[in-house]
């Protein structure tokens, strides 16, 4: 069983590998581009990385998120919708887990 992430990284980078048999089919990285994907889910994983990505203050990041509570609430509940829409994609070959934020 290919065993993976779905890890949002700064600036980009969504689905991760996350045991020896996925690194040694898709190697190191963010692996999305690598994996049978449609391309709505690759979209899709790509306004998440966008939205993601406002949740860090660019200018200095060791400052609090500009994020509010809800903020985080709604990107989380995106996130995991967006897990089961991959977990459908991929099938039963793989195992997909979620890193929350924070």
């Amino acid at each position: 069983m290919y065993k993976l992430k779905l890890m949002f990284e700064w600036g980009g980078g969504t689905i991760w590998c996350a045991n020896d048999a996925a690194r040694k089919k898709y190697d190191v990285g963010p692996v999305e581009e690598r994996l049978s994907l449609s391309k709505e889910i690759l979209d899709d994983l790509q306004l998440l990385t966008e939205l993601h990505d406002g949740a860090l203050n660019w200018n200095y990041p060791p400052d609090p998120s500009p994020w509010t509570k809800q903020q985080f609430e709604s990107f989380e509940e995106k996130a995991i919708k967006m897990l089961e829409k991959v977990k459908v994609e991929l099938g039963h070959e793989y195992d997909v887990q979620y890193d929350t934020l924070g």
